[in-house]
C-alpha cells in the first residue's frame, strides 16, 4: 500500500500539474497522475466509493488554490470516444509576479517599505512580497540601509477585521464609544479605507444607519467587530483615504488660554502660533494663547502636563483636561477624586482592586507575544511555492539563513525541503521531480523550472508595498525620489487589479515643520555633520544644549526619531525631532560611525538604571502600551476580568504620572509603592489647580467635594 500523502504535498503536485500543461488535464488525468489522489480500485463498489471522495477532495483543492490566491481556467474538450470533458490549468502569465526591471537603489527603497511593517499586520506579507518582487527582479535580497527608515504599528485589535472587510467589500458592526461620551453605540458601517495619522488609525466609510460618510477612530472601537458577508458594496469611484487624512485636523482653529509657570511649560511654548497673553492668576504664572485643531488631542496632551498648565478657557477643553485627571486619580485611589467622571474622555476608569492575585503585585504569568504562527495547509503552501522561487535565485544560500528568512526551527525547514524534494511533474521519475539538497550546510535546487516564477502579490501584499512606498515620498530627499517613483510604479505593475488598494489604505508619517528638521537631519547624515542643538527634556520641562553627530532618521508611528552619537552622553541615543528647538551645524563628525544606529524595536530603549513599572488596565490598553515600552503582558489577579498585567522600564519615574494622566483611568500603577504614591499626589496636585478660586468666569466646573 502506497504511503499516505499530506494535503500539502497533494496541493503543490496539483500546482505543478496545472502550470506544467498547455492544453490542460482532465479530472481523470488528476486522479490517476497526480500524486495524492487514490488511485483505481479494484472492486465497482469500491470505486463509486472512492470518486466520490475524489471529487470531494478536488473540488476543496480548486477552493484552497482560487483562496491563496491561484487562478484556475477551465476549458471543455473532447477525448478520443468523444466524450466532453473540463480541462484545468494555471496560466503562468496569470501565476506569477510579471517581470520587474529595477536598479539597485529602487530596490533599496522597496526594501525600506516592507520594513516599515516590522511588527504590525502586514509584516509577514510586506517580507514576502519583497522576496518575490527581488526574485523577479534577479536582485536578490536587500536590506534597508537608508538614512530614513519607519516603523507602523497596527495595534488596534479592530485592524485586522476591518482589513478583511474592507477588501472583500462587507459591511461591518461594532460598539463605538465617541469623543465626549460616556455611552457606547452600535455603527454599521461600509468601510471604504483605513488611515494612520497622529499615532492613530483610522476607519472611513458609510455610516449605514445615519446615511453619511463618517470617520471612526479605532482605538474607540469597544467591541469585536463582526463582518456580514452574507452582503457585497461597492467603495465611491474616486475614493482617497489620503485625502481624508488631509482633512484631519483641517478645521477652524481654536485657541486656548493656558496658565503655566513663567519660563517654564516649553512644550506648549513651541507650538506654532503660541504667545504669551498676559499675567496668570496666580504667583510666578502668566497666560499663554495657544492654538489647535483637534481638541481630543490637545486635551490628552493638556492632561499630561498637570499642574504645569491649567486651561482657563474655553470651557469645554478644560472641563476634558479635568475629567481625564479625575478619571486617572480614580483609577490611582488619589485624594480628591471621589466624584471622578469620565464622560469628558468618553472612557471608563478601571476598578481598584488590591493587588491579591497570583504572584507579585498580583500579576499572574506572562502572556505570550502575540498569537502562535498559523500552521494550516494555506500557509505552508504558500511558504513552499515561495521558497522554491527563492532557492532557485539563491542558489547555495547557507541552511541558517534560508532558516531565518522564513523563520522556521530547523525541523520545520527539514520538513520543507523534504516535501519540496518528492514532488513535480507527473511520472515522479527523475528530471520530473524537483531535486533538492544540501552541501556543507548550503541549499541547492534543481528542476524547479515550474515553480520558478513566484506566485503573484496577494491583496495583502501589494497592500504593504504600495501604501509604504506612497508614505515615504512625504520623507524622501531627492536622491530617492526617481527610486521611489521606480519602485512604486513597478509594484502597480506587480499588482495589476489590487493597485486600488493604494487608494484605501494610507499613512500621514508626516507633517510640515518636522519635515525641514528631517530634511536639514538628513544633509548632516550625507556630509557627515555635527549638530548643535536645544533640547527638550520634556519630563523634567528644561531645554539642554547637545552636539550629536546624527546618523539615522526614523519614525514609529508618526513620532520621528534621530539616532545620534551624544558628545556629552557619549554614546547612542535616539532624539525626538519634534524636541529639537534649534538645529545649528557644529563642524565634521568625530566619532566614527558604527555601533548599534539600526531602529530600536521600540522608542524606549532600556538602560541600567531603569525602574521596572507594574502596571494594570484594561486589555485594549494594555497591548498598545506593551509594544511600545517593549514591555510583558501578565495575566491579571483573580476577578479582574478584562485587565491585563503589563510590565515596562523607564529610565525616569517622573514619565509615569503624565501617562496615566493620558490615559485616564484605563491604566493604574501597581508597584513600586513609591511611584505608586508619586503618581497620586501628582494627580490630586494637579486636580486642586483646578480649584474654583483659580477659575475665570464659566470656565471652571464644579470640583467634587473630596471630604464629604
Amino acid at each position: 500500500m502506497p504511503k499516505k500523502i499530506d494535503a500539502v504535498e497533494r496541493l503543490l503536485n496539483l500546482v505543478i500539474a496545472l502550470l506544467g500543461s498547455r492544453r490542460g488535464r482532465s479530472r481523470k488525468f488528476i486522479r490517476d497522475h497526480v500524486n495524492g489522489y487514490a488511485a483505481a480500485a479494484p472492486t465497482a463498489a469500491e470505486e463509486a466509493r472512492l470518486e466520490v471522495a475524489f471529487e470531494r477532495m478536488f473540488e476543496r483543492d480548486k477552493d484552497t488554490l482560487r483562496q491563496v490566491g491561484i487562478p484556475i481556467k477551465t476549458t471543455t474538450s473532447f477525448d478520443d470516444d468523444d466524450h466532453e470533458q473540463t480541462l484545468y490549468r494555471i496560466d503562468p502569465a496569470d501565476y506569477g509576479v510579471p517581470e520587474v526591471r529595477l536598479d539597485e537603489p529602487a530596490m533599496m527603497m522597496l526594501a525600506v517599505a516592507a520594513n516599515m511593517w516590522s511588527g504590525a499586520a502586514f509584516s509577514e506579507a510586506a517580507q514576502s512580497a519583497l522576496r518575490k518582487v527581488a526574485t523577479r527582479a534577479g536582485l536578490g535580497w536587500y536590506d534597508d540601509d537608508t538614512t530614513v527608515q519607519s516603523r507602523i504599528r497596527t495595534l488596534e485589535p479592530a485592524f485586522e477585521p476591518l482589513w478583511t472587510a474592507l477588501r472583500e467589500g462587507h459591511a461591518v458592526t461594532f460598539d463605538y464609544r465617541g469623543a465626549g461620551t460616556a455611552e457606547n453605540s452600535v455603527r454599521t458601517v461600509q468601510p471604504w479605507g483605513l488611515g494612520s495619522k497622529y499615532g492613530q488609525w483610522y476607519l472611513a466609510g458609510l455610516d449605514v444607519d445615519r446615511g453619511a460618510a463618517r470617520n471612526f477612530r479605532l482605538s474607540r472601537i469597544c467591541s469585536e467587530v463582526q463582518i456580514d458577508g452574507s452582503g457585497h458594496f461597492e467603495r465611491p469611484e474616486g475614493f482617497s483615504i489620503a485625502q481624508v487624512l488631509q482633512g484631519l485636523g483641517s478645521g477652524q482653529a481654536e485657541t486656548a488660554l493656558v496658565e503655566v509657570p513663567v519660563g517654564g511649560a516649553h512644550f506648549l511654548r513651541s507650538r506654532e502660533g503660541a504667545a504669551v497673553a498676559g499675567a496668570g492668576t496666580r504667583t510666578g504664572t502668566e497666560l499663554l494663547s495657544v492654538s489647535y485643531r483637534e481638541p481630543e488631542l490637545m486635551a490628552d496632551d493638556l492632561a499630561s502636563l498637570g499642574a504645569q498648565a491649567v486651561v482657563r478657557e474655553p470651557g469645554t477643553l478644560r472641563r476634558a483636561v479635568l475629567a481625564r485627571l479625575q478619571a486617572a486619580a480614580g483609577a490611582a485611589g488619589a485624594v480628591g477624586a471621589a466624584d471622578a467622571d469620565p464622560a469628558g474622555r468618553g472612557g471608563t476608569p478601571l476598578p481598584v482592586p488590591s493587588p491579591d492575585g497570583p504572584g507579585p503585585e498580583g500579576l499572574g504569568a506572562a502572556l505570550r507575544r502575540g498569537p502562535g504562527k498559523r500552521t494550516d495547509s494555506r500557509e505552508r503552501l504558500l511558504r513552499l511555492l515561495s521558497m522554491a522561487p527563492f532557492l532557485v535565485a539563491n542558489p547555495g544560500i547557507p541552511e541558517s539563513e534560508l532558516a531565518e528568512e522564513f523563520h522556521l526551527a530547523p525541523d520545520q525547514l527539514a520538513r520543507d525541503l523534504e516535501t519540496l524534494s518528492v514532488t513535480g511533474l507527473p511520472g515522479y521519475l527523475h528530471g520530473d521531480l524537483m531535486d533538492v539538497f544540501t552541501e556543507r550546510g548550503q541549499v541547492f535546487i534543481r528542476d524547479a523550472e515550474t515553480l520558478s516564477a513566484p506566485l503573484r502579490l496577494t491583496q495583502e501584499e501589494a497592500c504593504a508595498l504600495l501604501v509604504g512606498l506612497d508614505a515615504l515620498t512625504a520623507v524622501s530627499g531627492s536622491a530617492e525620489a526617481r527610486s521611489l517613483r521606480t519602485a512604486l510604479d513597478a509594484v502597480k505593475r506587480a499588482a495589476g487589479p489590487d493597485a486600488w488598494l493604494a487608494d484605501a489604505v494610507a499613512l500621514a508619517l508626516v507633517d510640515g515643520p518636522a519635515l525641514e528638521t528631517i530634511a536639514a537631519l538628513q544633509a548632516m547624515i550625507h556630509d557627515r555633520t555635527a549638530a548643535h542643538i536645544t533640547y527638550l527634556v520634556r519630563s523634567r520641562d528644561e531645554l539642554s544644549e547637545r552636539t550629536i553627530e546624527p546618523r539615522r532618521i526614523f519614525s514609529i508611528d508618526s513620532t520621528w526619531y534621530v539616532r545620534a552619537w551624544c558628545r556629552s552622553a557619549r554614546e547612542l541615543r535616539s532624539f525626538r525631532v519634534d524636541h529639537i528647538r534649534s538645529l545649528d551645524p557644529a563642524g565634521p563628525q568625530e566619532h566614527e560611525a558604527g555601533g548599534n544606529a539600526s531602529v530600536p524595536p521600540s522608542a524606549y530603549t532600556p538602560g541600567a538604571g531603569d525602574t521596572e513599572i507594574s502596571l494594570l488596565a484594561d486589555a485594549g490598553t494594555a497591548r498598545r502600551l506593551a509594544p511600545a515600552y517593549d514591555g510583558v503582558l501578565h495575566e491579571p489577579g483573580a476577578g479582574q476580568a478584562g485587565l491585563l498585567g503589563l510590565r515596562i522600564l523607564v529610565g525616569e519615574t517622573s514619565t509615569v504620572p503624565p501617562l496615566m494622566a493620558r490615559l485616564a483611568g484605563r491604566a493604574r500603577v501597581l508597584a513600586p509603592h513609591s511611584v505608586r504614591r508619586h503618581v497620586s499626589a501628582w494627580l490630586a496636585a494637579a486636580i486642586a489647580a483646578y480649584e474654583p478660586d483659580h477659575a475665570v468666569g464659566e470656565s471652571a466646573p464644579r470640583t467634587p467635594n473630596v471630604n464629604r
